[in-house]
């Protein structure tokens, strides 16, 4: 993606900045802060180089040029969380959400659900007709956080390895309108 986001998160102190390659130290505090979710999805701990293996994935027929990375910074300056999105994925204008994480201090405030609302935003501006995503069946928190905020089930995958568990996917898609 060429261009910077151009959402901002509507709470008082929140700011969300596009991260690049060379914020993966400062992304990695994210991921250092959330073994939780590294538990809930893979069955260990987190990769001491998860915020590296962010930047340099891409999903089958993915492209870097289609990917965002943003950083969601709390009211100190501090990163507390993260958004990786890919843009037209897995077809012409649809957006698919790869990660929300959030740091647990600022999980229940509302700073998902807004930092959610202002990229549906930003991605029916430039052309989203729908955002997509999958949830791994044990990460119930994130199910029902999805479905709380209009995500529909368009179905469950079979079971797939995520480090050293097997569980299934479920796809969610949310129209935009």
């Amino acid at each position: 993606m060429d261009q910077e986001p151009t959402f901002h998160i509507d709470l008082p102190g929140y700011t969300v900045r596009r991260l690049k390659p060379d914020d993966a130290v400062i992304l990695q505090r994210v991921f250092d802060r959330c073994p939780d979710y590294a538990e809930i999805v893979e069955g260990e701990g987190s990769s001491s180089a998860a915020a590296e293996e962010l930047f340099e994935s891409l999903p089958p027929g993915g492209s870097f040029s289609n990917k965002l990375v943003a950083g969601i910074f709390n009211r100190v300056g501090e990163i507390g969380g993260v958004l990786e999105v890919m843009k037209h994925y897995p077809e012409e204008n649809i957006w698919w959400i790869g990660l929300l994480l959030l740091d647990p201090g600022m999980r229940n405030q509302g700073v998902g659900r807004n930092l959610l609302e202002a990229f549906m935003e930003y991605a029916h501006g430039n052309g989203g007709k729908a955002v997509m995503l999958g949830v791994v069946e044990d990460n119930r928190s994130a199910y029902r956080f999805w479905s709380q905020n209009g995500f529909d089930l368009v179905r469950k995958t079979e079971p797939r390895l995520f480090g050293m568990k097997n569980q299934p996917v479920y796809l969610m898609q949310r129209k935009i309108e």
